[in-house]
């Protein structure tokens, strides 16, 4: 007999559509029976326990948009521990080495931490909330630390380190993350940003695996927002939902489905950045925990000291292809706060708050860098920034330089697709560098490949930021172009690679010049032009104009040395007759040739002389832009017409007149030229490769047959055929 489930109590979050006030909907959830355990007014949601038979009356109150389980949190767990430290003593982290850091020395090394110590930043005017499962404050290593407020979410008072009712050791895991933002241990463990103020949230009850932690985390994010923050630390990581609901899988992971996810993006949106382990449970893909998945969070992974991914760190990518974590950090091996002692700790858990002190030294130093900005400003640095990937995100950051140069170099122009000149100005920007790292010496190099292999230029160090190198480009090979910067202190920053950016055509046709080709009356036409800019000198160009038969190379008509940009014909071409034209554009000694898309037909009026079948053009075909082939005939007197395409057996594949349009009997004249000013091409009397059923037939050669009273002609086409 199957169970009844309708009176388990379930823990869900109710979302409520905005027009509700969310009163309002605590007042009705509370009449039906559901025990409200929080409200969220970023959400616009309510954190409720309640039987399934009153959610599946919830359910159709017409205030909710949806219902949602809460899921379980856990911090992030620390991996096995290493065997060489099974029976270490308890203090795995004895004095020596650096005289301040001693074994703590580490993390600064690998972040490069020490030139922003040594510049005075200590994290003071910044605000930092770290989420938890307790702290004790209590702990002499935290005497000179400023805590600005403090509160337990779990048993919702102000207490945050052990006290009767808790599991022993429960502020243990909490009191070790902020211990690498704060604590002072002489010789033995130096915490980051010591000066910073701190807000402390203990969100997570390690007496039992519940699902109210997703409660604990939203309300502590609203609650350091409405204190006043910058920076949020969390090293917890969300696990299972509670029975009977289904856990959340990989694909789940998309930024926008768990609470605490929307959480974190919402408290970007308020100026909140927020840097989250990406868990433990590495090395497959798709194995990082939420709010990791959160778009506008810090996740960090964790690697040794070598620089080597730690085995047990998260991996991404997220469900929706987005390259998780972000970066690494020291997560092997790290001297952190432990009772009494200081020992040697692993786990992401532990590499999330050297990322967040790094990122509070660099806000002290920048303080109008949003959260935005300051992440990039810290991805920017990554040791894998030319390579990110879903094992370690943009690597591990290089502080100090994130610091001198938050913004990077940031390319200016050209940035676009196309040059806007074929003199270009290359401009860039580092923004505001402190004065310790000043002067600024600048490389820029442009070359024809992305690998800078084909330099054609190479200012070696400039202290501007802007170069016009004087070059005159040509199109052809698309250009790449690079900027590196290395302040007076030894930080560096790059724009990286930029490209490819195409050179324009030195002028564009205006006039006559359409890939499928026009007509025109005026046998002596006016042909007009646009230059592309460029410097002087080399410019301004100087122009000579030709114009060839389309059938020929050689020039009917050529001009030299014109200065203006459009030129009018002084002799008349023959009518009848298809030509191109085009400019030979000149800067200086160089040159470069510039023709028309198609070839432009000069129009006959006059009865013609002869009947005549002419060759189809283009043949073969299609070609890149024209889909059909033209076919023109004459008619020297009034006859009765027949123009069919045939296959080699003679078999009648499409007749094209009489058509529509085209009665059996047509007039003397001329036929299948386009209207002045259209296309070469009269549309009626163009093939497509389609039989009369409307089928593409086979690839292969067709004839074309004319016939006009006694006279026949035939013509051999040639069909390529269609992609399929």
């Amino acid at each position: 007999m199957a169970r009844d489930t309708s009176d388990t109590v379930v823990h869900v979050w109710l979302f409520v559509h905005r027009a509700t006030p969310l009163d309002t909907a605590v007042a009705r959830t509370a009449r039906a029976g559901a025990r409200v355990r929080r409200r969220s007014r970023w959400l616009h949601a309510v954190s409720a326990a309640a039987p399934i038979s009153t959610l599946r009356a919830l359910a159709r109150e017409p205030a909710l948009r949806r219902i949602q389980p809460l899921g379980r949190w856990r911090r992030a767990p620390t991996p096995a521990p290493d065997p060489r430290l099974a029976h270490a003593a308890l203090d795995t982290c004895p004095a020596g080495g650096d005289p301040v850091l001693g074994p703590s020395a580490m993390p600064y090394r690998r972040l490069n931490l020490g030139p922003l110590r040594s510049r005075g930043l200590d994290g003071a005017g910044v605000r930092v909330a770290v989420l938890d499962a307790g702290f004790n404050t209590l702990h002499p290593a935290f005497t000179a630390v400023t805590v600005t407020a403090r509160h337990d979410f779990v048993f919702d008072d102000s207490v945050v380190h052990d006290e009767p009712g808790d599991a022993p050791g429960a502020d243990f895991h909490g009191t070790a993350v902020w211990s690498l933002l704060a604590a002072d241990v002489p010789g033995r463990l130096r915490g980051i940003a010591p000066a910073a103020t701190y807000l402390l949230a203990k969100t997570e009850d390690i007496r039992s695996e519940t699902p109210l932690e997703e409660d604990n985390y939203v309300a502590a994010l609203e609650w350091a927002d409405s204190i006043g923050v910058d920076i949020v630390s969390s090293s917890l990581a969300y696990l299972i939902f509670d029975p009977p609901f289904s856990s959340y899988g990989a694909s789940d992971l998309t930024g926008y489905i768990a609470v605490t996810t929307v959480a974190v993006d919402l408290a970007a949106e308020r100026g909140i950045l927020v840097v989250t382990a990406a868990g433990n449970s590495g090395p497959g893909a798709r194995t990082i925990w939420t709010p990791a998945d959160a778009d506008s969070a810090l996740a960090v992974g964790a690697e040794d000291s070598l620089g080597t991914i730690a085995s047990f760190s998260s991996r991404g990518p997220t469900a929706d292809g987005r390259l998780k974590p972000d970066l690494t950090a020291p997560g092997v091996d790290v001297c952190v706060l432990v009772g009494t002692g200081v020992q040697r700790l692993a786990g992401t858990s532990f590499a999330t708050p050297l990322i967040a002190a790094a990122a509070t030294l660099i806000k002290q130093a920048h303080a109008g860098l949003g959260p935005v900005a300051l992440a990039d400003a810290l991805r920017r640095s990554g040791s894998n920034r030319e390579a990110p990937d879903a094992t370690s995100g943009w690597g591990r950051p290089d502080a100090a330089a994130a610091a001198v140069f938050p913004l990077g170099v940031a390319p200016l122009e050209p940035v676009d697709s196309v040059l806007a000149a074929v003199t270009p100005v290359f401009r860039w920007t580092v923004g505001t560098v402190p004065a310790s790292a000043r002067p600024v010496a600048f490389r820029l190099r442009i070359a024809l490949d992305s690998t800078l292999g084909s330099l054609v230029f190479d200012s070696g160090l400039v202290d501007v930021e802007q170069h016009a190198p004087g070059l005159l480009f040509k199109p052809g090979p698309a250009l790449f172009w690079r900027v590196d910067a290395r302040a007076a202190s030894g930080e560096t920053a790059t724009t990286g690679t930029i490209g490819g950016v195409a050179v324009p055509p030195w002028a564009t046709l205006l006039t006559l010049s359409d890939p499928q080709g026009v007509t025109t009356d005026d046998p002596q036409p006016t042909f007009a032009w646009r230059p592309t800019s460029v410097a002087m000198p080399p410019g301004p160009f100087r122009y000579d104009l030709f114009v060839r038969r389309a059938s020929a190379p050689e020039p009917v008509a050529s001009y030299t040395a014109l200065a203006d940009t459009s030129f009018t014909l002084p002799a008349p071409l023959d009518r009848g007759t298809t030509y191109r034209w085009g400019l030979v554009v000149r800067a200086a000694a160089e040159t470069s040739l510039v023709p028309s898309a198609g070839p432009f037909l000069v129009l006959d009026p006059s009865l013609p002389p002869a009947t005549l079948l002419y060759q189809n053009f283009p043949n073969p075909f299609p070609t890149a832009g024209r889909a059909a082939t033209c076919i023109w005939f004459d008619l020297a007197a009034g006859a009765t017409v027949e123009l069919d395409i045939l296959d080699l057996r003679g078999n009648l594949v499409r007749r094209l007149a009489p058509g529509p349009g085209f009665p059996s009997f047509l007039s003397a004249g001329r036929y299948g030229r386009g209207p002045p000013g259209g296309p070469p091409c009269d549309p009626r009397l163009a093939w497509d490769g389609t039989a009369a059923d409307g089928r593409t037939v086979p690839a292969g050669v067709y004839l074309c047959k004319f016939k006009a009273g006694s006279v026949t002609r035939f013509r051999r086409i040639v069909f390529r055929g269609r992609a399929s």
